[in-house]
């Protein structure tokens, strides 16, 4: 297993080389740089403009500013902001607590409460409750994350004023005012996938009810919670597995643009503000953590994959 995980990695590294490399150039057809955002346009000169610039390297090809960029990164320097100079690694170090927390509970709340509905709508198939849960669950995929986010804030923290719209409490300096700071932005982030699942898990689940040894443990007079929870839900989980793991790259997508909704002091809000300011080195180091993380995740996937379904084995042998 462990042979078979570090090869997986080994395997990603192109992967990662070639997202750095289309993200590098993309940012750099923007028009502009950190240098024009620095002086401004009115109060300075084509030739202050231009000695900046080549300070900050901005004269080189951009090949050339990408393979610096890359020879920094092997050597374990993310760079420094241009605008602030304050270290990428240090800022990162900062907000990436508040984009995991997020991420892993949407994750959280997205499968404790898909799974359950999935389930429910499945036993109830073509009921009135299974007709209800389905338009929602519709509805939900459909939604975007930032589009739910506001109708969020509209309904909870400006008509009903029960949760905060925007900001961000560390949960070790207040966990209760973090949670609650947190449920907006989790459910706004988690609909999607959590739409996701319950779709998945009722046909998952409808495939599995019809197969011949769940009618012989009804036969057998066997409770239906066991039948259900037990054995149906075991044999389903391989393909909502499959489900979460399809949705996480988009999940992670939609949280960028969530923190930005609730002005969340995490690595999507860093990543756009540095956008519009053309930090390149900020949107690089980010993007990179981001990229890594999604490998993770998806490495994850696959261990669990071999704990669900022990038939699926990562040390086959020739």
């Amino acid at each position: 297993m462990i042979s078979q995980i570090i090869k997986r990695l080994l395997a990603v590294i192109p992967h990662l080389l070639i997202v750095t490399i289309v993200l590098f150039f993309l940012i750099h057809l923007l028009p502009g740089n950190a240098a024009t955002m620095i002086l401004g346009d009115s109060s300075s000169s084509i030739d202050q403009l231009q000695q900046l610039e080549s300070q900050m390297g901005f004269d080189q090809p951009v090949h050339i500013q990408y393979l610096q960029w890359l020879k920094n990164i092997l050597l374990g320097d993310l760079g420094t902001s241009y605008l602030t100079g304050y270290p990428v690694a240090n800022r990162i170090a900062e907000r990436l607590p508040v984009t995991l927390e997020l991420i892993s509970l949407s994750i959280l709340l997205a499968i404790l409460i898909g799974i359950p509905i999935g389930i429910i709508c499945a036993v109830k198939r073509n009921s009135a409750i299974d007709y209800f849960f389905s338009t929602i669950l519709t509805v939900g995929i459909a939604m975007p994350a930032f589009w739910a986010g506001m109708l969020l804030i509209i309904v909870f923290a400006i008509n009903l004023n029960i949760l905060p719209a925007s900001g961000y409490v560390p949960f070790s300096q207040n966990p209760l005012m973090n949670l609650k700071h947190m449920i907006l932005p989790v459910v706004a982030t988690s609909i999607s996938l959590m739409s996701t699942i319950a779709r998945q898990t009722r046909s998952a689940m409808l495939d599995v009810l019809g197969q011949d040894f769940i009618m012989t443990a009804h036969s057998k007079g066997m409770k239906w919670r066991k039948i259900y929870y037990k054995h149906a839900l075991n044999n389903a989980l391989i393909p909502i597995i499959t489900s979460i793991s399809i949705q996480i790259s988009t999940m992670i997508g939609g949280s960028v643009v969530v923190e930005a909704v609730f002005i969340l002091p995490g690595m999507g809000k860093s990543m756009i503000d540095a956008i519009f300011q053309r930090d390149y080195p900020i949107v690089m180091g980010e993007a990179l953590v981001i990229a890594i993380l999604i490998v993770v995740l998806y490495l994850f996937v696959d261990i669990i994959y071999a704990v669900v379904d022990p038939r699926i084995s990562y040390n086959q042998k020739k």
